[in-house]
């Protein structure tokens, strides 16, 4: 592993990220206030629908292009070809479905919008290309502004524009103009493509060779396109599939909570996995099995007990912020941080498969979770909405410890070993767990000295794993 650019990759970044999310929060408060419970489960059911059908748009091709050792330039043409074909397909598509889709998920609003989407299927189509090959040529700095003036772009507008105009359809417009000001920086920055491409992307001739390129590694496209379209659906399916049972308010609250939680992970996660899935695919196996040890141990000893800290400070700080609003997601907040904390040990390594060419393998992992998590929820359903949720996430939680442990199969490592190394820090991390919440029954500060003395345990006991995290993010050393 190429230690040197993973931290340079990994501090830029998480740095970029941690901006990007406290501008969104900073947004977060005023859409919370502003927008009902509707029009935040309306814009999350739309972005979720819009993400499948964008799956379509690529095939599986930049996850092809970025692990190819050779050819790179035929696969990155074949990336856009068929990107920007399929986008203009899709685009004509949900401007026939989009009102049966609405309907579906019981939004007549919803399904206007779909209608009007396919200009940002196009965007987000050629945004993956660009993403793709930034990834490639390891432009991690680069790729960091992008997002980060992305993020910028669309808060700015919506802090302006939707304090007068407080409709969700406008959130959705400045969402999409974010991710075109994202596009356009990064073909800015990055090495400039041919012009003839885009001509020759509507060549029958060229088209002609890029199917039989597609053809020729059909295997390995199909199994990453069903792969994708089954995670991104079976990690979502309290929206999904509930969606279409329930109205969208409690998809909104549901996103509410999600929000609020996924905030620190999104920050690790996100900046990990950007940066670790180009590193891996060029590492050896004893590197990659190094480098991932050393980070399950920052998970155990100081991620995990973060997001908790920070979901028991949530319970007091919803109703100080936005009132008796969102009181309904208090519960849920507390759930999702059963999946977000094991999801921080699945989600930067969930393309080891991948590099490791046996995609199968995380297709069937995939396959079974979508079907335990709906069977979790349809079980749960008979109790409501929120005890239908705590199912999924403990369901989740087991699968993304399945999916870990999958992985270091994967890599060849010592299997006993490392399951015993990880078996050591369960103990102190339920202690914490559990006495923090037996505690904050009888008052709110029983609990907040049971955080601070775990902190005292960091900085006494764990002194290396605090500098190391420190040093992560550039704070020391």
């Amino acid at each position: 592993m190429r230690s040197k650019t993973v931290i340079h990759g990994i501090r830029w970044t998480l740095l970029t990220t941690i901006l990007r999310r406290a501008i969104s929060f900073v947004l977060f408060i005023f859409l919370a206030k502003w927008l009902s419970q509707a029009d935040f489960g309306i814009y999350r059911s739309l972005s979720l629908i819009l993400v499948i059908v964008t799956y379509f748009s690529n095939w599986g091709l930049d996850y092809h292009y970025l692990i190819s050792t050779h050819k790179s330039r035929i696969n990155l043409f074949v990336l856009l070809q068929i990107g920007l074909l399929s986008a203009l397909g899709l685009a004509f598509l949900l401007m026939l479905t989009g009102r049966g889709i609405g309907y579906l998920y019981h939004s007549e609003v919803l399904g206007n919008i779909l209608v009007w989407s396919g200009g940002y299927v196009i965007i987000e189509a050629l945004r993956r290309v660009f993403r793709a090959n930034a990834q490639k040529l390891l432009y991690f700095r680069e790729l960091a502004i992008a997002e980060t003036l992305n993020v910028l772009t669309y808060s700015v507008l919506c802090i302006v524009l939707i304090f007068f105009i407080r409709e969700v359809w406008l959130f959705i417009l400045l969402f999409y103009i974010g991710n075109l000001a994202e596009l356009l920086y990064l073909g800015f920055k990055l090495p400039a493509l041919p012009k003839a491409w885009i001509r020759r992307s509507f060549c029958f001739s060229r088209l002609r060779r890029s199917l039989g390129m597609m053809q020729q590694n059909s295997h390995f496209l199909l199994s990453v396109t069903v792969t994708n379209l089954v995670q991104i659906y079976s990690s979502n399916a309290p929206v999904l599939f509930l969606g279409t049972m329930v109205e969208p308010a409690l998809m909104g609250i549901y996103f509410f909570a999600t929000q609020l939680i996924a905030i620190p992970v999104g920050m690790l996660t996100t900046s990990i996995s950007q940066v670790f899935f180009p590193i891996l695919a060029k590492g050896d196996a004893s590197a990659n099995l190094a480098g991932i040890r050393r980070y399950t141990s920052l998970v155990l000893k100081i991620g995990i007990p973060a997001l908790f800290a920070y979901a028991l400070a949530l319970q007091y700080l919803v109703p100080l912020i936005w009132n008796a609003k969102w009181l309904g997601s208090l519960p849920i907040i507390m759930y999702l941080v059963i999946f977000y904390g094991t999801s921080l040990l699945h989600h930067p390594i969930s393309g080891i498969p991948f590099i490791c060419r046996k995609p199968l393998w995380e297709l069937g992992w995939n396959i079974v979770t979508l079907i335990l998590r709906l069977a979790a929820l349809a079980y749960g359903m008979r109790e409501g909405y929120a005890y239908a949720v705590l199912l999924f996430c403990l369901v989740s939680a087991v699968m993304h410890l399945v999916f870990y442990f999958m992985s270091l199969q994967m890599l060849k490592a010592n299997l006993k070993e490392l399951t015993l190394y990880f078996l050591t820090h369960i103990p102190i991390l339920l202690v914490f767990i559990g006495s923090s919440l037996y505690l904050q029954k009888f008052s709110t500060f029983y609990p907040a000295l049971i955080v601070i003395m775990y902190i005292v345990y960091l900085a006494v006991a764990e002194r290396e794993s605090v500098k190391e995290t420190l040093q992560l993010l550039k704070l020391r050393g």
